[in-house]
């Protein structure tokens, strides 16, 4: 009782705030209070809201995080190297532009104010002679969305804050309701299963798929490897029938810590079957040649070209340290990898997914809803120092670059870094193994495997 209490004293002070940042004479200039004003216009535009103007929905595409022209043309990674030169600011990556991930956020005060003041033009003209206008607008506009919700008034809610409506690119169409199945050890490898069965009220569902990652392998003596390859993603929305049953599946990923020389432990494919859907799945990354074959993909289609065997940047023609035959790499007569080895995508023709619905039930799917793989990448000098790059992967919680944790990591001389010591390093769900760094002859450390994948359902 005394929590509700505090409650509604905040809601209070919170509703104080709000009317007493409005010193304009609203009432007297519209003939009613502003949020009457506004409620009205809301109303009577629910087909022409600020969703339906601004156009948020992105431009790209989720395939278009791992297509190869647009993910390795750049000199830096994806999440964080250390550099600061502009050069190499990577802004153009569509992991971080803005075109494809939208992130989690509500609209912005200028975009609310513009859209309102196109609808009420006598509010822009209040706007130039009277500061602080477009953040009364907002202000109200927030608390109009709540009574809305409130009131469940599904055409406002639909075509003004995009409730109810397919959710962006990567994100789950609701943070309440929704379920992540995964293995409780998941970050060793761990799987899970379960049958979900949609909850009274339902009419739409997403379906949201990581596959597992692969581990990774520790090299000898002088070696290591990048950041295990990321399991493959996939995503659709459907419409559901309450009380209907899906079958979901989080794959594992082969909870074995390598030594040199050994095959690194492999991801399993995660996926959904139920009514509805014909095909959803993302791939485990599971293929230790792959990182080689697919910086060889990289090369040919935006690089020097030629086969490379090499871990280096894709426009270097000589240097770096070779390729080994368990996806790590070993040291060669120079270890510079000649800049930066961006992160790089899967070629697909290893690590797939699909998203194909009945035409029925589709709401959103199709081959731009899936992602391949993603390949860790790094920097050598000619002291065997440098950094690995942990490839980027989308976060369930947010929609966004899953950017918490140990992103870039750095070495010098130490004897043996990361491998089966990042084994706990904040990850998520669907991630490769840790990066692994050796020097001094160290052949008992061990790599780290990679993470067991997930599904995540959102329904409204």
């Amino acid at each position: 009782m005394a929590d509700i209490i505090i409650q509604n004293a905040i809601d209070s002070v919170k509703t104080a705030i709000q009317e007493s940042a409005q010193k304009f004479n609203y009432a007297g200039t519209l003939g009613q209070p502003l949020s009457a004003y506004l409620e009205t216009i809301i109303r009577a535009n629910i087909t022409s809201g600020p969703y339906a103007a601004l156009a948020l929905a992105p431009t790209g595409f989720l395939c278009d995080l791992t297509a190869m022209t647009k993910i390795s043309s750049c000199t830096c990674n994806y999440s964080g190297s250390g550099t600061t030169s502009v050069a190499d600011s990577n802004t153009n990556n569509p992991w971080t532009n803005g075109t494809v991930l939208k992130g989690a956020g509500d609209l912005s005060v200028l975009q609310v104010s513009n859209k309102i003041f196109a609808l009420a033009p006598v509010l822009g003209n209040i706007n130039s002679l009277v500061t602080g206008v477009r953040l009364d607008v907002y202000m109200v506009y927030l608390k109009l969305k709540q009574q809305f919700i409130e009131e469940n008034a599904t055409s406002i809610l639909l075509n003004w804050y995009g409730v109810g409506a397919p959710a962006s690119d990567g994100k789950p169409l609701s943070f309440t309701n929704r379920i992540k199945v995964c293995g409780t050890n998941w970050r060793y490898g761990e799987g899970g299963a379960c049958t979900w069965t949609v909850p009274a009220g339902a009419t739409q569902a997403k379906f949201q798929v990581w596959g597992a990652g692969q581990g990774s392998n520790p090299g000898c003596c002088c070696g290591g490897a990048s950041f295990g390859e990321n399991g493959a993603y996939a995503e659709m929305t459907i419409s559901v029938t309450p009380g209907n049953q899906y079958s979901i599946c989080a794959g594992c990923s082969c909870s074995r810590y390598c030594c040199g020389n050994e095959t690194p432990g492999y991801g399993c494919m995660s996926g959904v079957s139920g009514t509805g859907i014909c095909c959803l799945k993302a791939d485990g990354a599971h293929c230790y040649q792959s990182n080689c074959d697919d910086m060889n993909g990289v090369r040919v289609t935006i690089g020097a070209g030629g086969v490379c065997t090499r871990f280096q940047n894709v426009y270097c023609t000589s240097s770096g340290v070779c390729w080994c035959s368990y996806g790590e790499y070993c040291y060669a007569s120079s270890c510079e990898t000649c800049g930066v080895v961006p992160v790089y995508p899967g070629t697909c023709g290893y690590t797939i997914g699909c998203s194909c619905a009945t035409d029925g039930a589709v709401v959103k799917h199709g081959p731009t809803m899936v992602m391949c793989s993603i390949h860790g990448g790094g920097c050598l000098d000619q002291n065997n120092y440098g950094y690995h790059i942990r490839p980027p992967i989308i976060n369930s919680d947010t929609g966004a670059e899953f950017t918490e944790g140990c992103r870039c990591q750095t070495f010098t001389s130490g004897n043996c870094c990361g491998g089966c010591n990042g084994k706990d390093w904040t990850t998520h769900p669907g991630h490769g193994g840790a990066a692994t760094h050796v020097m001094g002859g160290d052949n008992q450390h061990k790599g780290d495997t990679g993470r067991g994948g997930m599904v995540q359902v959102s329904w409204v």
